[in-house]
């Protein structure tokens, strides 16, 4: 799916130049950030079951590639919007629980009914991988 879909047109990427700071909390470095970004950006161009996530359905590798893409491109300071509430924050001052917030309430409450579940489900993966040293990367190598 590209990055412009219709929830989330007029928030072209990549806005700003990234930054060497990554947000607070993010305990995985930038070349693994980056390395989650290309490689979802490559899985982009795969047959859905050949992507290798299992948490996510054939039907949901599209919305969830998109959202590690642009969660990881957010994180990397190349997305000026936040994953989901598009929010426009200051790099590297990130409120990256917050939106790790939004992503569970789209998922579990029904809130954010114009994001779709898998989508959602992206943020949540490659937010929790990215401020942890112990959870499994959203696509696996």
């Amino acid at each position: 799916m590209a990055e412009t879909s219709w929830w989330n047109r007029g928030n072209t990427q990549p806005t700003q130049a990234p930054a060497r700071d990554l947000p607070a909390g993010v305990t995985r470095s930038r070349g693994e950030l980056e390395k989650l970004r290309d490689d979802a950006v490559a899985s982009q161009a795969r047959e859905p079951g050949d992507v290798r996530m299992m948490w996510c359905s054939p039907d949901g590798v599209a919305s969830a590639l998109e959202a590690i893409i642009h969660t990881t491109r957010w994180l990397l300071g190349e997305r000026d919007g936040a994953p989901i509430s598009r929010t426009l924050y200051d790099y590297p001052d990130l409120p990256v629980g917050r939106i790790a917030g939004h992503a569970t309430d789209a998922i579990f409450e029904g809130r954010w009914p114009e994001v779709s579940e898998w989508y959602a489900g992206g943020v949540k993966r490659t937010l929790e991988w990215a401020t942890s040293v112990d959870k499994e990367r959203p696509i696996f190598e």
